[in-house]
């Protein structure tokens, strides 16, 4: 088993112009390992990053939360992660899942998990 992505493993979960900067979407993929499942994209300034739509903490929707300096913040409560990996930003802190996207023309594409 190979620890590089096929391309078959990257699906699309919108076009590109659907995910504005500054904010946070939830999308749904249709097909591949993902599907159905929600997932949070966020827009910082052209760099794409998506993470597990629901909060480790007490599930908040993450994708109603902010992004600002490569910092995604919960909603809820406030809890705060890194936008790149969903590793904690701060000592202490806890981690969420993020995966792996792509553009590819206008389409956003999602992967995998990132590996950390």
């Amino acid at each position: 088993m190979t620890s590089q992505r096929q391309e078959s493993d990257f699906v699309p979960i919108g076009k590109v112009r659907d995910f504005l900067p500054g904010e946070g979407k939830m999308a749904r993929p249709a097909a591949g390992r993902l599907r159905g499942k929600p997932i949070a994209v966020f827009n910082e300034n052209g760099t794409f990053h998506v993470l597990n739509y629901v909060c480790p903490h007490m599930g908040g929707p993450m994708s109603e939360g902010t992004i600002e300096n490569g910092i995604v913040t919960c909603p809820w409560h406030g809890w705060t992660f890194l936008a790149n990996s969903g590793m904690p930003d701060h000592v202490g802190g806890h981690s969420t899942t993020a995966y792996e996207c792509k553009i590819e023309g206008d389409e956003l594409l999602v992967g995998w998990i990132k590996p950390t």
